[in-house]
């Protein structure tokens, strides 16, 4: 029986060193783009440097280099260019003119493999949006040889208006109807994120494919979503951890972090961004068995300042501690760098209750027990101390209510305020937590 396989594209990819920038950080950069090409079922055939003092304006990399391409392209069937330095509109027209064949950059890359993994409605439409934005000024001119005389009620345009004219209009509407839509699931998270308000929330944190989503399934005993692929993760995963004598904790999953990362992409999925916006604390997640960790740690921080996010606490956690080569000696000396942070491997579940012990303990400076006394007549306001808090032990007296609580100091603060406003708080105690 004949199989119907489908071909396997063949991809170049191209780099491009501008000045005095380390070529050992390009080739790094390529090893990455050729991963990401992967994730797409993407044969990399071969791979070419370019060395300038400032790119060219209408290639990137020059005539003379674009020709080198272009034979060894024809001489390898090689059907896709990819750039690992984002092309404008017009040097992506030119370069698809002189060689005949597809081309595109990571950002194109990266559009690609959301577009592939996105699986909820809100994740779709934020990838929609992204690669329309992204399109819009790619949009190319074959059939600009025509054009369409429009005219009559309800037709916008005039004559002599091009197909392009119309594609681009089409899009800019499409954008505006996609943006609509997101506002509207905009509203309906606020919703939700109040009903979160009495919850601590830990965002889980760090470079694509470091074991993000296997750690959040290890502390919250969840079965979410775990491949090795770059950006298996697109949509924020929410998990909950409810301990009988700890704070409950609200976990969540984020997209994977990566060098690069495009701005319409960072703009675009902002329910994700704002999972970490919303945080009490980030768990950094760092995959040590990566020879370039370091540089994956500096590459998800620049992100974190660039949305702003760099001033939430965070708890560093270096995972797959069990790949890292020479474990004992190099584990020591990355925890006498990094005195403060967490050693685990979440695959084999190494350290996960010590990883969980250091979340409690940062959330219990941030708890509060107490034993106060009300007056009768209080029992609409002591609604609000049962939704908001733990309630420990209740005893009714002749005269007055006993509530002994543990709760956020937030929580405990407004709920107590809003006592002695009514006049109805007759004592209150502070009592030491213990874990």
């Amino acid at each position: 029986m004949h199989e119907n396989r489908q071909k396997v594209r063949q991809a170049l990819i191209i780099g491009v060193l501008i000045k005095d920038e380390s070529l050992d950080v390009l080739q790094k950069d390529l090893e990455e783009l050729t991963r990401l090409l992967q994730t797409l079922d993407i044969k990399t055939c071969g791979s070419f440097i370019q060395s300038r003092e400032t790119q060219d304006a209408r290639t990137l990399i020059g005539s003379g280099k674009v020709e080198e391409i272009r034979q060894a392209a024809t001489e390898g069937g090689i059907d896709l260019i990819v750039f690992d330095s984002d092309l404008s509109p017009t040097q992506a027209r030119n370069l698809e003119k002189d060689l005949g064949i597809e081309v595109t950059d990571r950002t194109g890359v990266i559009l690609q493999i959301f577009s592939q993994n996105a699986r909820t409605h809100e994740a779709k439409l934020q990838i929609e949006l992204a690669g329309l934005e992204y399109a819009l000024p790619r949009l190319k001119r074959q059939w600009t040889h025509l054009s369409r005389t429009r005219g009559g009620r309800g037709f916008i345009g005039g004559d002599g208006e091009t197909q392009l004219e119309v594609d681009k209009r089409y899009i800019r509407t499409k954008i505006q109807q996609v943006k609509s839509k997101l506002d509207k699931i905009k509203s309906q998270r606020s919703t939700q994120k109040k009903l979160r308000q009495s919850f601590f929330s830990v965002a889980i944190v760090g470079y694509t494919n470091s074991g993000k989503s296997t750690l959040l399934n290890r502390l919250t005993a969840s079965d979410v979503l775990v491949e090795d692929k770059l950006f298996a993760t697109l949509d924020p995963s929410t998990r909950i951890i409810k301990p009988d004598e700890k704070p409950a904790i609200l976990f969540s999953d984020t997209v994977g972090f990566i060098k690069k990362l495009p701005h319409s992409l960072v703009a675009s999925f902002r329910s994700t961004f704002e999972e970490i916006l919303d945080s009490d604390l980030l768990i950094h997640v760092v995959d040590v068995s990566d020879s370039d960790y370091k540089a994956r740690m500096e590459d998800t921080i620049s992100v974190l300042k660039e949305l702003n996010l760099d001033k939430i606490p965070r708890l560093l956690c270096f995972n797959k501690v069990d790949k890292k080569k020479d474990t004992p000696v190099q584990i020591k000396m990355i925890q006498s760098v990094y005195p403060a942070s967490v050693m685990i491997s979440a695959s084999k579940q190494t350290g996960i209750e010590i990883l969980r012990k250091r979340v409690y303990e940062f959330f219990s400076k941030q708890m509060t027990e107490r034993q106060i006394r009300v007056c009768f007549g209080s029992e609409a306001l002591l609604e609000s101390l049962y939704a908001l808090t733990r309630v420990l032990h209740t005893q009714y007296e002749e005269e007055s209510i006993s509530v002994h609580f543990r709760g956020a100091s937030r929580d405990v603060n407004f709920v107590l305020d809003q006592l002695r406003k009514d006049g109805a708080l007759l004592e209150d105690k502070s009592i030491p937590i213990c874990l």
